[in-house]
């Protein structure tokens, strides 16, 4: 299966840790315990929507298409694994899509 037809992200019923595959930088895993809060503006005449979450010790910012579902699942504590992929083969634009997971060191100072 490629990265296309994956979708973006797994759930489980109860996670202490959820899994970010953010392609070249490798896999990270962060705790919920770490979890300080997620902030998804809403569009601003743009298409592309940015998901930042914020962790204590690191900034995770995922760039993608209709990611209100995905904050649904951080926020019910059910997000094993976030990776590049989603949407579906038939075209079907009302399911998550990312496109894009950078994780860094710290806390973003830009929400």
């Amino acid at each position: 299966m490629s990265a296309d037809n994956k979708t973006c992200y797994d759930t489980a019923e109860q996670n202490l840790f959820t899994r970010f595959e953010a392609g070249q930088q490798g896999m990270f895993v962060l705790p919920y315990s770490g979890l300080l809060f997620a902030h998804l503006p809403p569009l601003a005449g743009s298409a592309v929507e940015t998901l930042t979450v914020i962790y204590v010790t690191h900034t995770v910012t995922i760039q993608g298409t209709q990611l209100s579902p995905l904050l649904l699942v951080l926020q019910k504590g059910r997000a094993e694994t976030i990776r590049v992929g989603g949407g579906q083969p038939n075209g079907n634009t009302n399911t998550p899509t990312v496109r894009e997971i950078t994780v860094a060191e710290g806390q973003s100072n830009n929400i």
